[in-house]
């Protein structure tokens, strides 16, 4: 395999062909989590970047309890996906779901960061639906700016019926108001219930498009919870989930993933470690990469698949080659945000 390949390319084929279906918007949808929210723009020099899940919880730990030992506990408990839920139903027990609340957003200052490049690279996409368990507005103010397609926003169940493909769902509620911000345990165990609408658009969805997750780990609670519901209720008859990422997968990490219904797309190969990189930049360029990649495979007609207007037609000549579309002539694109 070449060095500028990855042994995922067949699977982001599938990807590219599932978008480029000929129409307004393919047969894609896109869930976008937490992990996404850090390719975001600060506005203010006092705030750098958005918190981690494990600064997240580690803060809410550092509210709940001083003594040097629960300390210990409650932060190696944040360690697993139970015991970080479990954590949070502890917080609303001591301090209330209203300190929850406002906890969740002083730690996440979601009003002091922008979209970045990633965000309207994104939604640049012709995804029939875009996902997100993200508390943040950053993908709705994404669609904002003057990106070609035009995505209507879903913050509760009474707006399913009412906005029309291709649209922006948030299915753990939004800053600032519209609650409640799912995260304790039992907002993870009544949710199939108390958040029907939103657990039938999703499975419909994933019976109707390929679906991508994009800001997820293996281990994400929210990951694990939709695709665990999906397993669950549809069994092997749905279309291709693809966990895509700079995930540094073992190999029964793949073997798990697999055996659940979910194709890891592991950028890894591509933007290795050890790099001079961070984590979360070796993300950023990977998942720039990655769009870049699924753009190349657009139709080349430009009715159907319009560039975007500001486009400077060319990728980020420092990332890896982007293998062109085999349908026609390859339109690669890159966008600057300023």
């Amino acid at each position: 395999m070449p060095p500028d390949q990855i042994s995922s390319q067949t699977d982001i084929n599938k990807i590219r062909e599932a978008l480029a279906v000929g129409r307004e918007y393919g047969r894609a949808a896109l869930m976008i989590g937490s992990g996404f929210s850090l390719n975001a723009r600060s506005a203010s020099t006092s705030v750098s970047s958005f918190p981690t899940w494990s600064v997240l919880m580690d803060g809410m730990v550092e509210e709940m309890i001083r003594d040097g030992k629960e300390l210990k506990d409650l932060r190696k408990m944040c360690g697993s996906v139970s015991g970080a839920l479990r954590v949070a139903e502890e917080y609303v027990a001591l301090h209330g779901r209203a300190n929850l609340d406002m906890f969740l957003k002083r730690q996440i200052p979601d009003n002091q960061f922008h979209p970045g490049l990633l965000h309207r690279k994104a939604l640049e996409l012709p995804w029939s639906d875009v996902f997100t368990t993200n508390w943040d507005t950053l993908i709705e103010r994404t669609a904002l700016l003057p990106i070609f397609r035009r995505y209507e926003v879903v913050l509760t169940m009474s707006d399913v019926a009412q906005k029309i493909r291709p649209r922006i769902i948030k299915l753990h509620g939004s800053f600032p108001s519209n609650g409640p911000f799912i995260l304790t345990e039992e907002d993870f165990r009544t949710y199939p219930s108390c958040f029907a609408p939103f657990v039938n658009l999703v499975q419909q969805s994933m019976m109707e498009n390929v679906f991508c997750l994009i800001g997820f780990s293996g281990v994400d609670p929210n990951f694990l919870a939709w695709s665990g519901w999906v397993r669950d209720n549809l069994g092997g008859h749905t279309p291709r989930i693809y966990l895509v990422g700079v995930l540094d997968l073992r190999r029964s990490e793949k073997m798990v993933l697999h055996g659940r219904g979910v194709v890891p797309i592991d950028l890894s190969e591509l933007f290795q470690s050890p790099s001079p990189l961070s984590i979360a930049e070796r993300n950023r360029v990977g998942l720039s990469w990655f769009f870049d990649n699924l753009f190349a495979g657009q139709t080349p007609d430009e009715m159907l698949w319009p560039k975007p207007p500001d486009a400077n037609h060319s990728v980020d000549p420092n990332l890896p080659a982007i293998p062109p579309y085999s349908g026609g002539v390859p339109m690669q694109e890159d966008w600057n945000v300023k």
